[in-house]
């Protein structure tokens, strides 16, 4: 039956292509590296060869497992099942669940160090979530830099994985390929650089030309928070050069910053020319589900082995623990993680007191009035309840899909917090005032006429604050 599969694989993969509509990155990238392992008893096992195994094997089974399903039973006039391995799981591959260390991962973790980058960020230790179009981009990066999304600008609020996607990229290259030269930055260190060349007394010419080497004899550039090197002329000239002349020679260029090109303020226009000649991708804040699995994943990664076995005690408090963290602290990855390890902390504190939802809550409860509802908060949760980006909502788009739910933030900032209209509207990245008392008045009158608008903001009110 191997004989018959592999005969028709090219067809099966002509018919996905045609009725599937993928685009030419991700089937190069996703499918094309799926080859025929065995076909027994109606089980199709096939294996990916691909890189960046089992994150791309993770993104395959939430976005491609069905219709591959689907369009091999077509092909092959069969209903059929079927599973997809990594090579590793071949049993002609074990390996020591305990890898030696060589000479090779020395020299590896030197080269992670010189490129200024932790080895800790990689593709699968990203949870992507609601984040799968910047997951993919980033891995087609990485995959083939300077060949495809030249520059790469990831965008979205803070602490929603932007520095992850960034540094595994570099990470992952670094891996692949031996000669790889990557430098990783943020750019306040960048800018002080800059700003101790000026104000060096006796700056040579040699010492200008070193700095500007280290960032040009790069073959991967990778650039963090780039809406700092607002109002800072020298800097953006020396970033514009050098963005120049790697873009020039074919070098990967990526960047992220907390908004779109466009909308970071008091930047010269060319280089907002150069940030979007390439692909721009929004990081959205984690829905409820990817929450969870952020929490999970991290609770394994501190030692706490979660099972799903309702007889498991220790495992079902726990994951109700999880919940509260996950249904009250929404904004973004850093607070989340941040939640558990104080909850985690007071534990251990606390003789390993069990860790439960009421333990989560009496250990949160003075953060959670303190802290929880801010005009980012309810941005935040209002970008959720609408299927939107906080970035969408900062943003300067006025269509209807958009205005309206900045228009819920004004009012609901408006209720739940004390700040100044102009602080409202700072948050909103706003320049008038005026905007947000419009903006309040239009909504109040909306819940007076209109019950179904009542009912949208007590929905909203309840996610804002459930006690």
């Amino acid at each position: 039956m191997i004989d018959i599969l592999q005969q028709k694989w090219s067809e099966i993969l002509d018919f996905f292509k045609q009725e599937y509509d993928i685009q030419d990155i991700s089937f190069k990238t996703f499918i094309l590296p799926l080859k025929v392992k065995s076909f027994e008893n109606n089980v199709v096992t096939l294996v990916f060869t691909g890189r960046s195994g089992s994150a791309s094997l993770q993104y395959i089974n939430k976005k491609y497992f069905d219709f591959l399903q689907i369009s091999i039973s077509v092909v092959l006039e069969e209903d059929i099942e079927l599973q997809i391995v990594l090579p590793g799981d071949d049993e002609e591959k074990k390996v020591s669940s305990i890898p030696a260390v060589n000479d090779e991962d020395l020299v590896l973790e030197k080269r992670i160090h010189e490129a200024h980058l932790d080895s800790k960020y990689t593709f699968d230790s990203f949870v992507v979530g609601n984040n799968a179009a910047a997951q993919v981009t980033s891995l087609a990066v990485a995959d083939s830099p300077g060949e495809v999304y030249n520059p790469l600008f990831i965008y979205g609020g803070v602490g929603l994985g932007k520095t992850h996607l960034l540094q595994s990229i570099g990470n992952y290259i670094l891996k692949q390929d031996k000669k790889a030269k990557v430098l990783y930055t943020d750019t306040e260190s960048f800018t002080n650089e800059v700003i101790d060349l000026l104000r060096a007394k006796q700056t040579s010419q040699e010492e200008i030309i070193e700095f500007r080497n280290k960032y040009r004899n790069v073959d991967v550039l990778l650039i963090d928070d780039i809406q700092f090197i607002s109002k800072k002329d020298r800097t953006q000239e020396e970033i514009f050069n050098i963005f120049n002349n790697l873009f020039l020679k074919h070098k990967q260029i990526v960047i992220t910053s907390d908004r779109r090109p466009e909308e970071i303020e008091d930047i010269a226009d060319r280089l907002k020319s150069r940030f979007q000649q390439g692909l721009t991708v929004d990081m959205q804040s984690p829905d409820y589900e990817t929450r969870m699995a952020i929490l999970r994943k991290h609770a394994e990664s501190k030692g706490y082995i979660l099972t799903d076995d309702k007889d498991d005690t220790f495992s079902v408090n726990f994951l109700k623990a999880l919940d509260y963290i996950a249904t009250h602290f929404v904004s973004n990855v850093r607070e989340l993680e941040g939640s558990l390890n104080n909850v985690i902390a007071f534990s251990k504190i606390n003789n390993d007191s069990e860790i439960t939802a009421e333990f989560a809550a009496e250990t949160l409860k003075v953060e959670n009035k303190e802290n929880k509802i801010t005009c980012d908060y309810i941005i935040n949760i209002v970008a959720e309840h609408f299927q939107i980006s906080p970035a969408d909502i900062c943003s300067k788009k006025k269509s209807k899909e958009i205005a309206y739910p900045r228009q819920v933030c004004m009012y609901l900032c408006r209720v739940y917090t004390d700040e100044k209209l102009s602080t409202i509207a700072a948050a909103l990245k706003k320049n008038n005032h005026a905007t947000v008392s419009f903006g309040y008045e239009k909504i109040k009158n909306e819940i007076e006429e209109d019950d179904n608008v009542r009912n949208m903001i007590d929905v909203l009110k309840k996610k804002i604050n459930p006690n």
